[in-house]
């Protein structure tokens, strides 16, 4: 079973805490989300004193203190303020890609994936999850270094449908991130 990407084009500077008033838009806009994930994190919450998916977005927005070993609900966090400040640009589910990806940006000189898409980059102050979600965050700059990078990776694919397939929807996110200056952020999950 693999694990898909959910990649954002988000201006990188909105990602921050924001007080009351963005905690509550947040509140109403995602309320079913985050009554689900208390449902699905159940017991990290009851049995391990994480915090809820709500009290999370409090103290994350009120630059309140942050559980060191609740990351990954920071992280989800993370997310939900990706999704109010930006969109969604992945149009292919790609797991983990990377296998098939490093050879060829050995091949023409690039930084490997991992590098290129700023894998373990949050882009904001948060603790480290222990499992899930994986983050990763690119500045405009490296999108400009990874669609470069893409492109030339793209000649090197001898025509394999699934390696353009790869190429074609990583250079869509890194163009995207490009778009008016933004980055990306990305989680897996």
């Amino acid at each position: 079973m693999g694990y898909a990407y959910s990649v954002y084009s988000v201006d990188l500077k909105k990602l921050r805490p924001h007080g009351k008033k963005l905690f509550a838009e947040l509140r109403a806009t995602f309320a079913d989300d985050l009554a689900e994930a208390d449902e699905w994190f159940d017991t990290a919450i009851i049995e391990k004193g994480a915090p809820t998916r709500l009290r999370a977005l409090y103290q994350l927005m009120m630059k309140l203190p942050l559980q060191k070993d609740a990351g990954f609900q920071y992280g989800y966090c993370v997310e939900m303020l990706c999704k109010h400040f930006g969109e969604r640009v992945d149009d292919v589910s790609l797991t983990w890609f990377s296998d098939v990806l490093d050879p060829l940006l050995k091949q023409a000189r690039c930084p490997k994936t991992d590098a290129l898409l700023g894998a373990g980059v949050f882009p904001m102050k948060i603790p480290k999850p222990s499992d899930f979600p994986e983050i990763g965050t690119v500045t405009p700059a490296k999108c400009k270094v990874g669609a470069r990078a893409m492109s030339l990776v793209k000649p090197l694919t001898d025509g394999d449908e699934n390696l353009d397939m790869v190429v074609d929807e990583v250079r869509r996110w890194f163009d995207a991130g490009l778009a008016n200056k933004r980055g990306l952020v990305w989680f897996v999950y």
